[in-house]
């Protein structure tokens, strides 16, 4: 059984960690399930929002709430908006790795694989107020070892795996920040007709029911001590409705003195000063032991 942490467990007696995280994909990950998407205005003017009105409302939004976030971006994307993303950055938000073009990593060799990440990295690092510490896989499965070719590549820590509510450490020490679906705009709000996204067309929920989900689980994971990692997206919560779920999210998460609203940088950095290692039991070493097992047996 793995333990879930005490409130000593945070920086300066902190009860959890909060960490706000955009995800800027501006219509790559769209195009990689339906690739002719892009030459489709009409249903491709769906992700195009998010540069041309979420980005702006995202950013005011956490302004007025005096926050610093984490933003994903590709390398292409920032290529294509790097005005936009100075405007990001100007108020010390940071900008973290999400790949170059929405590859699947799962598919290429290392060292295909270590080159668009670092080609990534040095393409934010020339926008960037921050040094580009963290990844967030953009699409596929895990390849394992993938810790390793990151930290060639330059990164420490990622945000791509459950697996936990809290940091913990692969083999490598990249440090991991666990995410969950539940704590994304996404899974609530994407919808298209032409073509389906989400198949069969079931989504867009009551407002107030996704509101309180998020609060529900941010209300949870302060009072078991843990860190809770939001994931927004411009084009499904810059919305001028949607936005004020984001308001009213951190309005919330804000009234708590004890709550450490910090980047998952910081958090990342925080995590590996500590020296914590995976206990035996953690996920990540389950699963190692697994394939070392099934390797011999072969």
């Amino acid at each position: 059984m793995i333990n879930t942490p005490s409130a000593p467990f945070w920086p300066k007696g902190k009860t959890c960690a909060a960490i706000i995280s955009v995800i800027f994909d501006d219509g790559l990950d769209a195009v990689a399930q339906a690739p002719d998407l892009a030459g489709r205005s009409k249903s491709f003017s769906v992700w195009e929002y998010g540069a041309a009105r979420g980005v702006e409302r995202l950013c005011r939004t956490f302004a007025a709430a005096g926050i610093a976030t984490s933003w994903f971006v590709p390398g292409v994307v920032a290529e294509k908006h790097e005005g936009l993303l100075r405007d990001v950055v100007a108020p010390h938000h940071e900008i973290e790795g999400r790949g170059w073009a929405f590859e699947r990593y799962d598919t290429l060799q290392a060292p295909a694989a270590v080159d668009l990440l670092r080609r990534s990295r040095d393409r934010l690092g020339t926008i960037a107020s921050n040094d580009v510490s963290g990844f967030r896989l953009p699409a596929g499965n895990w390849p394992r070892h993938f810790d390793r070719l990151l930290i060639d590549a330059g990164y420490v820590w990622s945000a791509s795996l459950n697996g936990d509510d809290v940091p913990y450490s692969h083999a490598s020490s990249l440090v991991e920040i666990p995410v969950h679906n539940e704590l994304e705009d996404r899974p609530y709000f994407q919808f298209n007709f032409t073509p389906a996204f989400p198949k069969g067309q079931g989504r867009i929920p009551s407002y107030d029911a996704v509101l309180g989900n998020w609060i529900a689980e941010f209300e949870a994971y302060r009072k078991y001590g843990l860190c809770y990692v939001l994931q927004l997206r411009p084009e499904w919560t810059g919305t001028p409705g949607r936005i004020a779920l984001v308001e009213e999210l951190l309005r919330h998460i804000r009234s708590f003195d004890d709550v450490w609203v910090a980047t998952a940088a910081q958090v990342a950095r925080w995590h590996a000063g500590k020296g914590i290692a995976s206990p035996a039991e953690h996920p990540m070493n389950v699963y190692e032991a697994y394939v070392r097992e099934e390797q011999a047996g072969e």
